[in-house]
């Protein structure tokens, strides 16, 4: 299979479930497209899977050599996600937790799309270098421009900016906790990470880490 048609399926098939279950979650589906952010939320979540596609991402790849000792990362992850997807909007329809204000769903709706910028234009600066594990592809080499120059791991920040976005939509404070509690699991991938690109690359990560001396965080992490 064509991996741009991989891609796709990766991107609408990790898309579509957060969207059904924020539909669930708020409980009927007409109210939920009744206001302008939230469409809008949708739209960019559906626009950001379809342009993944495009991507170059080798998506599930192991390429020629990965590191399985952290898989157990994606455990906490696929629990916040789920609590994530559903629980904003739930309390946004009952509005217990909630920040007032179409301001802040406005406000929510930029930072969200700041965020998938972010996060889909990293993806295109590694292309097939990409890869939801940790892993080095074939002909793999270090990138350290782009987004890259600012923090270590920009997609992570863009992954972040996204959530966060989307819990403002919903006004939920609930949602912004769990954005904050995302943090935890993506540090310790941030660390397994770079102790792998350290024994691949030795010298030369090291020297990246000298140059571009933020994580996740500029000024903070």
């Amino acid at each position: 299979m064509n991996q741009t048609v991989k891609n796709l399926a990766f991107g609408i098939g990790g898309t579509l479930p957060p969207l059904a279950l924020a539909i669930w979650g708020w409980g009927d589906w007409i109210t939920f497209f009744a206001h302008p952010a939230r469409i809008g939320l949708v739209v960019l979540s559906l626009a950001g899977a379809i342009a993944y596609a495009f991507s170059g991402s080798s998506g599930f790849g192991i390429g020629r050599r990965k590191d399985p000792s952290n898989r157990w990362i994606f455990i906490p992850l696929i629990i916040i996600a789920i609590a994530f997807a559903c629980l904003p909007p739930h309390l946004a329809r009952l509005d217990r937790s909630s920040i007032d204000g179409d301001t802040i769903r406005y406000l929510g709706l930029i930072i969200n799309a700041i965020g998938g910028f972010v996060r889909l234009a990293t993806v295109f600066e590694l292309g097939h270098r990409f890869s939801i594990f940790v892993a080095l592809q074939p002909d793999h080499r270090l990138k350290t421009d782009g987004f890259y120059r600012f923090v270590r791991h920009p997609s992570y920040l863009g992954a972040l900016l996204a959530m966060a976005g989307w819990a403002l939509v919903f006004r939920s404070i609930i949602g912004l906790l769990l954005t904050a509690a995302m943090c935890v699991p993506i540090i310790a991938r941030i660390r397994a990470e770079e102790e792998f690109l350290v024994r691949e690359f030795g010298d030369q990560y090291r020297a990246y880490q000298q140059r571009t001396h933020w994580r996740l965080l500029p000024f903070i992490y």
